[in-house]
């Protein structure tokens, strides 16, 4: 070997040793420099100034059918992806048929016509282009953040059919329990609320008790569920009952780097990922109380939605539990086991789901099961209504 090799060979091989730390290291989910900061936009009911769920977000080609909402009180909000931050937010909202609006919103969070303030155009029947762009300062100042977030949606005065649904469901027990009257799991409730009226649902169900969703994975029979062959309207993912609120590094890594990248392909345009937030447990440890847990669960099940890259939501099924358990106790929605949904609670979680994937309120769902009394049911879909924004 010359001497000129021997005095490169060093070289060489601290560039080997760094190419191949390049190449073992983890694949780190980065959002492209000029992508925009904003995550999503968000349809809001203004007197319950809720999201209204399964209309939100709002994606290219989304209809907005006024005769499933609970009102024509709405607004549009923008949400950041997590961790960004914008000084202010730019709106353009022009219709079809030459209406326009335009407004700068420079205090967090970023609504098209201020908060909770109605926005006419968003009631009134026309075809729309929405583009939101970031800014580093208020009122449109200093740089802008990304490019524009642009999407085009319509506003519906009459009813607009919708096929059937196609939705893959991938969890435990808490989607998997049986109610006790008809032996129905969640998704076969959600099943029946839809034939009652006269809606289709097609369910795939890769359901493990007591398994996280990367054991459930593991398995081997969601590679299977999402192989192609079939494409989905709604992913909904239940994540183990404790993992989210606790360990939410372990929750994200699953979601971002086991889920997301398979999902990605199997979802249909317009298509989206359902995050099934779950309810606190009778015993809230490692929580000091109830309160505690459900902070937890709130906080860190939104990290998980504003982390996540693909279109999704967040079911709010622990907003349906804590104010029935207020009025009637955990058993009225809990079993004896401190954990497992009541009969009651299925109902109410398939109801809330039914209004996400169906983009419409559960308030006028069959009794089914649930018909002990003239309030039980009603009550249990009240619940699931106001949740989600109907």
């Amino acid at each position: 070997m010359s001497t000129a090799s021997r005095a490169l060979r060093p070289a060489l091989l601290l560039l080997l040793a760094v190419l191949m730390t390049v190449l073992v290291a983890p694949p780190q989910r980065v959002r492209a420099a000029t992508s925009s900061p904003i995550a999503g936009l968000t349809l809001i009911n203004n007197v319950s100034r809720k999201p209204i769920l399964g209309v939100s977000p709002v994606l290219d080609g989304t209809v907005v059918d006024l005769t499933r909402l609970a009102n024509r009180n709405l607004s549009l909000r923008a949400d950041l992806v997590d961790g960004a931050t914008a000084g202010s937010v730019r709106f353009t909202l022009t219709g079809a048929k030459g209406t326009s609006w335009t407004r700068i919103e420079s205090v967090a969070p970023y609504f098209l016509c201020n908060d909770y303030v109605d926005c006419p155009l968003l009631a009134t029947a026309d075809s729309y282009t929405l583009t939101a762009q970031a800014f580093s300062a208020a009122n449109a100042g200093g740089s802008a953040l990304g490019t524009a977030s642009t999407i085009r949606f319509s506003v519906s005065a009459t009813a607009v059919a919708q096929p059937a649904v196609d939705v893959l469901f991938v969890g435990n027990s808490l989607i998997g329990t049986p109610t006790v009257s008809t032996g129905q799991d969640t998704p076969q409730v959600l099943q029946s609320m839809a034939s009652a009226t006269g809606r289709t649902v097609n369910v795939t169900k890769v359901i493990h008790f007591g398994n996280t969703l990367q054991q459930t994975w593991n398995a081997g029979e969601v590679a299977a569920a999402v192989n192609g062959s079939k494409r989905y309207d709604y992913v909904v993912l239940q994540e183990y009952s404790s993992l989210v609120p606790t360990n939410l590094a372990s929750a994200s890594g699953t979601l971002l780097n086991t889920y997301a990248p398979a999902l990605s392909p199997v979802l249909k345009p317009g298509g989206k990922v359902v995050l099934f937030k779950d309810w606190a447990t009778v015993d809230p440890a490692p929580f000091a109380n109830r309160a505690a847990y459900v902070t937890a669960l709130n906080t860190n099940y939104a990290k998980l939605s504003a982390r996540l890259a693909l279109p999704n939501l967040v079911a709010p099924i622990s907003d349906t539990f804590e104010p029935l358990i207020a009025a009637n106790g955990t058993s009225y929605l809990i079993v004896a086991d401190g954990k497992h949904p009541h009969g009651r609670a299925i109902y109410m979680n398939a109801a809330t789901l039914y209004g996400i994937l169906f983009r419409t309120s559960p308030r006028t769902v069959p009794n089914l099961y649930v018909d002990s009394d003239s309030t039980t049911a009603p009550g249990l879909r009240n619940a699931s209504a106001a949740a989600i924004g109907y």
